[in-house]
């Protein structure tokens, strides 16, 4: 396994050159393309468009050949993903104990790598995702890949489970008095003869038990064979009843099927209400076709599970806002946002969906890059500064992670309409040791970064005083 994290630029090493030829079959593709091609190729957000950065048009990596010497640059994703025999995981730069390069997982060093642990990452993902890592005794196993996908299951039932339960016609065959459908002519011959008052037949019939159920029923049975994961089934009591629905509803099933179930899913699911099954159906066969992580050496697709860090360091933050009144636009369902236009002629109909508004007056934007000192992106600013001129806002601004201290930066005023543009840092604790120490320790800096946000409040109000006046 190849090591590395977000937004760096790594050379490989010549031992690692080996890689270099199934690294090239997902190097420089746009995401978009790649999950297209790859159905075992999980992504978070589900749907790209939800991406305001729009990563459907971006690869997860590139590599490129410089003066004899392979470079390999990470962008914003995060998460784990294999082509072939090799496996690349991709740390977020806030890991305890990022990687200063990449790293091969021997034998001898396997224990101390997988030993590294990316707090801020599974942090995220709890809030976002809102899977329980409190009672799952957060542990090294968790950079697993395995582990991860079992991590992330109740999250996908949950939303699969939630259009309702999947049904679809099957053809089922019986041998009673209770005679539809077409006779097995075959059939009863064989088995009603003398005859007894049974007919055996074949009926198409409205079935919870289906290929797709039955999928879901066989992740759930082999995660309850393993004693270090199956807590993740009833973490809470909808994942539980949600469990036992399938289990109650899958009455066909046995574990010598689970080849076949697994086949009979190949096809990705497609369907216009259950939209969220095709998620659920493709962890499952992600869960059912590893354990670790084994695929045919000889197999060109591409198979793991990815996080754009953009958007998750946007929702996390919308985790902490909403506490505080701020509003989170989102594009994907077009709920918030303001028009561009004030009247709407054919073809002018534009919206804009700042990332976060508190009463139309304040304006802040997510910003997962690097954002040093009190130098700000021109493209950045710009996009604020629009967000302001549109809302008719005063005060604007941009949060961002940081392995420093918190900090509240007040850029300065603005000319033309006036106003001010504000920086805010999170700190992401650095040297902890534990998970739960890791939790205390960003709590009390998102305490620290709400008071300060919440300090903007007071100045919207003695700027309209002094507009007043």
């Amino acid at each position: 396994m190849l090591v590395t994290t977000d937004n760096t630029a790594l050379e490989l090493t010549e031992a690692q050159q080996r890689d270099k030829d199934n690294l090239s079959l997902i190097a420089n593709k746009s995401i978009g393309e790649l999950v297209k091609a790859n159905p075992e190729l999980l992504i978070f957000p589900q749907h790209l468009k939800d991406s305001e950065d729009d990563i459907a048009s971006d690869p997860i990596f590139e590599l490129a050949l410089t003066d004899a010497k392979t470079v390999l640059t990470t962008g914003n994703i995060m998460g784990f993903i294999g082509v072939k025999n090799t496996q690349l995981k991709i740390q977020s730069r806030f890991a305890q104990t990022s990687v200063n390069g990449f790293e091969s997982i021997s034998n001898e060093a396997h224990r101390e790598q997988e030993s590294k642990e990316d707090y801020f990452l599974h942090y995220m993902l709890q809030k976002v995702l809102c899977f329980n890592l409190f009672d799952l005794k957060h542990s090294h196993n968790q950079t697993k890949v395995f582990d991860f996908l079992v991590y992330l299951f109740p999250y996908f039932l949950k939303k699969a489970l939630s259009q309702g339960l999947y049904k679809e016609y099957q053809k089922k065959a019986y041998n009673d008095s209770n005679f539809k459908g077409t006779i097995d002519i075959k059939a009863h011959l064989q088995r009603n003869l003398p005859f007894r008052g049974s007919v055996a037949y074949r009926v198409r019939e409205h079935s919870f038990d289906n290929p797709l159920t039955q999928l879901i029923c066989h992740t759930i049975e082999l995660i309850k064979q393993k004693p270090n994961l199956r807590d993740v089934l009833h973490s809470d009591s909808e994942t539980l009843d949600f469990v036992n629905l399938i289990v109650q509803h899958t009455q066909s099933y046995h574990v010598r099927d689970r080849q076949t179930v697994i086949n009979a899913n190949r096809k990705p699911f497609v369907h216009p209400y259950f939209t969220e099954y095709r998620g659920l159906q493709k962890i499952c066969l992600q869960i059912l076709r590893h354990d670790g992580l084994k695929y045919a050496n000889n197999d060109d697709k591409a198979y793991g599970i990815l996080f754009d860090g953009a958007w998750l360091w946007e929702e996390y933050l919308n985790t902490i806002l909403r506490t505080i009144g701020y509003k989170h636009p989102t594009n994907n369902n077009r709920q918030g946002g303001i028009n561009v236009y004030a009247q709407k002629f054919w073809g002018n109909n534009v919206r804009r969906y700042p990332d976060f508004v508190k009463d139309d007056r304040i304006i802040l934007d997510a910003k997962y890059k690097r954002m040093k000192g009190n130098h700000i992106n021109r493209d950045d600013l710009n996009q604020v500064l629009s967000y302001l001129f549109l809302y008719q806002a005063n005060i604007g601004g941009y949060i961002a992670p940081t392995i420093d201290d918190n900090l509240a930066l007040n850029m300065g005023l603005l000319n033309g309409f006036g106003g001010s543009i504000h920086k805010f840092k999170l700190a992401i604790p650095q040297q902890v040791a534990s998970y739960q120490a890791f939790k205390t320790a960003i709590t009390q800096n998102e305490a620290k970064l709400i008071e300060a946000i919440k300090a903007l409040s007071s100045e919207q109000s003695d700027n309209e005083s002094l507009a007043i006046s």
